[in-house]
């Protein structure tokens, strides 16, 4: 993600009176807790806040992340493949940006959908109270295009993502096999040094 881009994404962040402070993103926002609270500070109705426990554990964590899967993000459109959460579980620098800039696109695009509505009830609260601030993102043909625009660096950048998961794989798994090879060198440096002795003493 480009710098203004993340900075943007930030200054959203800092909005969200969260329920710890963000002092290291990668982490922070790891067990999936806080993502929770964001999108229950837009659209209080679609989280449970106490279904989601704050957590150092890979199972916990990855037991929050279904919730989210599950009960939030298909009811706004959000796709987050599982390699992608584990990338956001196993802390890898710059997965979980890229997964708030989509939850963002994706929170801002059903507001002003809801807002369009017209509808005026205690559920759509949350849609009135942003409703000024997505005017000014999106409007008319303009907005359609730049959602249509924002969907496309959303599966882009999904994809990007994937594949930065398979690299750091597949690099993980070269050091083992250099390692590998290594050893097995070694090991035949030794026997070959070891029968050399031998014919030596014959």
């Amino acid at each position: 993600m480009e710098e203004d881009e993340l900075q943007r994404l930030y200054t959203w962040i800092d909005e969200v009176p969260l329920s710890r402070a963000k002092k290291n993103i990668t982490r922070d926002f790891s067990d999936g807790v806080l993502v929770a609270e964001i999108v229950h500070h837009f659209i209080p109705r679609f989280v449970d806040l106490h279904n989601y426990t704050p957590a150092l554990s890979k199972p916990q964590k990855e037991g929050n992340w279904e919730t989210l899967q599950r009960k939030v993000f298909k009811r706004i459109g959000l796709e987050v493949t599982r390699n992608v959460v584990q990338g956001v579980i196993e802390c890898h620098p710059g997965v979980v940006e890229v997964v708030l800039s989509n939850l963002r696109v994706k929170i801002e695009q059903y507001l002003l959908k809801k807002s369009g509505h017209g509808q005026d009830n205690s559920d759509d609260y949350e849609v009135r109270a942003h409703e000024n601030y997505l005017s000014d993102s999106y409007s008319g043909e303009a907005g359609e295009a730049l959602m249509q625009k924002d969907q496309v660096i959303i599966d882009l950048q999904e994809t990007v993502d994937i594949l930065q998961v398979k690299i750091s794989k597949l690099q993980q798994l070269l050091k083992l096999k250099d390692k590998r090879i290594e050893e097995l060198t070694d090991k035949l440096k030794t026997k070959s040094s070891s029968s050399g002795k031998a014919r030596n003493h014959r």
